[in-house]
């Protein structure tokens, strides 16, 4: 299962001080685990989890909370209770449609590795005794007639594929012939396997408006379907998630490089389907051109406002693998003045190729340009802000692939830290994907891979925080995926 952004360690994770980790419930704890948290008798939504303390969360108006007063806490999972005791309050924070409540135990402990276990024997003794139809019986007819229908699609073309390669590959010029297999099935099936997914997201709507109708059929579709394409690298490590998150540095490569890529031939052809057709795919290459154009665009400001000797300074956030920063500076090539380029990242992985391609051109073409990396936790930039020290310090802050994780009140937060990092007509540029679209099934369904899709009102409401004298504009990149807020600090002046 996929960790939300807001819970992504980085960094921190290596830090040399000890302290008792703590997990977002719905990470740590199985679907059918149902918490149920008892504080001073009433029931509040459980948030997350450690050995020597837990979070919920609290409506406004519900209660007040002072920092230092003791609790009677309970913990029941599977409806069994698995602790009681005394907590005290450690922090109230609050948020616009309440407060997040953090409580240390002041007895006892929270025994984790036993309660994954308990969780673990309750499901195993679910499943033994109600067996596949405790699932199947809660996803909708019409959902379970096209997941039949994509499943003998899929069937049939790697039976079909899975043939002709062994023909091939046992014949002359067979790594030859497999490319040239590869390629041939890719045209024939792709409008094909497009019209079947759109199919599968008109049938998932009905399933979006329950949350236990949504799990059992992610859970279906994960049982059903998913194995089918294990074999499409994008699919694979989207799914299987060996950074934490889907959307890691490995898999916005393959987006950029847009190959067939996989050890079979019906791997292959499902890899080059989801970085050549899949608009969110599509879209990470076109966003990437228009983040160019503004990076353009913005050096130009810079340089008319100031003077030639101006320094261009620019920070991308949650960076991956900043095609956007390399590709610009191998266009520009040189400039008039400076240019700062600061590129913040919680994998180490993925600045070290970010460096290496941005790197490769400051050096090839002698550009007048610095470039600092920083490893950042997202934890940290969401808890503790972004590290810079002076306001107005930055022209250009942008952020194309982080958002799409952030829930409305983070997001505003976090946007009004970028804002007040901004120079005078500095500008803010917030990727997102957008909504209501036509492709979220592949995504959520099929590769467990959960975005917070936006409307364009919606983009909008992510700048609420920022002053009145703002202009906020919001427009979409050439493919159609995703929105792009664009927030310009001051902009008579």
């Amino acid at each position: 299962m996929a960790k939300s952004y807001e819970s992504l360690m980085g960094a921190v994770g290596r830090s040399v001080f000890y302290r008792p980790e703590r997990q977002r419930v719905r990470e740590l704890l199985s679907r059918d685990a149902r918490p149920r948290l008892l504080v001073d008798g009433d029931e509040y939504p459980l948030f997350d989890l450690s050995m020597n303390g837990v979070s919920f969360l609290s409506p406004n108006g519900k209660k007040s909370w002072n920092v230092g007063d003791d609790l009677d806490l309970a913990l029941l999972l599977h409806g069994d209770e698995v602790y009681r005791g005394v907590a005290r309050i450690a922090r109230a924070e609050k948020g616009p449609r309440g407060s997040r409540i953090g409580v240390g135990l002041c007895t006892g402990f929270l025994d984790l590795p036993d309660i994954l276990r308990r969780d673990d024997e309750n499901r195993l003794e679910r499943d033994l005794i109600e067996g596949p139809t405790f699932l199947s019986a809660r996803v909708p007819d019409s959902y379970r007639q096209v997941m039949s229908d994509v499943v003998y699609f899929l069937q049939f073309y790697r039976n079909c594929l899975g043939d002709h390669e062994s023909r091939y590959r046992s014949g002359l010029r067979g790594e030859e012939r497999r490319d040239e297999l590869a390629t041939r099935a890719y045209e024939a099936i792709r409008d094909s396997w497009w019209s079947i997914q759109l199919r599968a997201a008109r049938a998932a709507h009905e399933c979006l408006l329950d949350r236990d109708v949504l799990l059992a059929a992610k859970e279906y579709t994960e049982t059903l379907v998913t194995p089918l394409v294990m074999g499409a690298p994008f699919v694979n490590r989207s799914y299987m998630k060996p950074l934490g998150y889907p959307g890691d540095y490995q898999v916005m490569e393959w987006c950029y490089n847009n190959n067939f890529e996989g050890d079979e031939v019906f791997g292959r052809v499902l890899h080059k389907f989801f970085v050549d057709h899949f608009p969110l795919s599509v879209g990470v290459r076109t966003r990437k051109d228009l983040m160019v154009e503004i990076i353009s665009q913005e050096h130009r400001r810079v340089l008319a406002n100031k003077n030639e000797d101006a320094n261009f300074r620019v920070v991308s956030l949650g960076c991956g693998p900043a095609k956007e920063v390399s590709e610009y500076i191998s266009r520009a090539r040189t400039w008039p003045g400076k240019s700062e380029w600061t590129l913040i990242d919680q994998e180490e992985e993925a600045l070290s190729v970010a460096y290496q391609a941005s790197r490769r051109q400051i050096g090839q073409w002698q550009s007048n340009a610095d470039l600092s990396l920083l490893n950042l936790s997202f934890v940290q930039m969401l808890s503790e802000g972004l590290p810079f020290q002076e306001p107005g310090a930055k022209d250009l802050i942008f952020s194309v692939g982080l958002f799409d994780y952030l829930r409305e009140s983070r997001a505003q937060v976090l946007i009004r830290a970028m804002y007040d990092l901004l120079d005078e007509n500095g500008l803010i540029v917030i990727g997102n994907a957008v909504a209501p679209n036509e492709f979220f099934w592949a995504a959520e369904f099929l590769g467990d891979w959960t975005l917070l899709y936006r409307t364009k009102e919606e983009m909008r409401m992510l700048a609420s925080l920022v002053p009145e004298s703002a202009e906020v504009n919001v427009t979409t990149e050439p493919a159609g995926a995703y929105h792009f807020l664009l927030v310009r600090k001051n902009p008579n002046r």
